[in-house]
């Protein structure tokens, strides 16, 4: 086995870090905007709009969607059997 140089291991061990946290960051972002384009239009909105406002906007462009977004529309009951 090759010895490494003191200082020289600790790569070994945060390398895979250093590349995991911004994939799952990534991840994570993309997931968001899935959410916010279906919720979106699930509420009768433009989900497009809202994917770009949150894609260029990032955590700003979802607090705005939160604040901002109609009621979700409740499907009335059906009526009672006469």
């Amino acid at each position: 086995m090759i010895p490494l140089p003191v200082g020289q291991w600790e790569w070994l061990i945060l390398g895979p870090l250093v590349c995991a946290i911004p994939l799952a960051w990534f991840i994570i972002g993309i997931l968001i905007c899935i959410w916010v384009y279906r919720d979106a239009e699930s509420r009768g909105m433009s989900g497009v709009l809202w994917l770009i406002v949150v894609l260029i906007a990032s955590i700003v462009g979802l607090i705005i969607y939160l604040v901002v977004r109609k009621e979700k529309k409740s499907e009335a009951p059906p009526p009672p059997p006469s």
